[in-house]
């Protein structure tokens, strides 16, 4: 079962990432942001879950579960936001 007390500190610390992947696109892009830029952001956001997500299934299995979801939704946000 998913518990909302684990998994929103999960989804702030995807927050926090993605709004400096879209910092570091803002300034290196002129403050021009594409649908592609995004996309790219948002696959960006997944790679701390995955890195986090892999070290807790050593150390604490129930807590890599929650860090797959935000993985999974990132990937899967921004694979829609490059090919649509």
């Amino acid at each position: 079962m998913i518990s909302l007390k684990k998994l929103l500190p999960v989804l702030l610390l995807t927050l926090v990432v993605g709004i400096g992947a879209y910092a570091v696109a803002y300034q290196f892009n002129d403050g021009k942001i594409t649908q592609a830029v995004m996309g790219y952001v948002c696959i960006g956001m997944s790679f701390p879950s995955l890195i986090i997500g892999g070290v807790m299934r050593m150390f604490r299995p129930d807590l890599q579960r929650y860090f797959a979801i935000t993985a999974v939704t990132c990937i899967s946000i921004g694979l829609f936001l490059l090919f649509y």
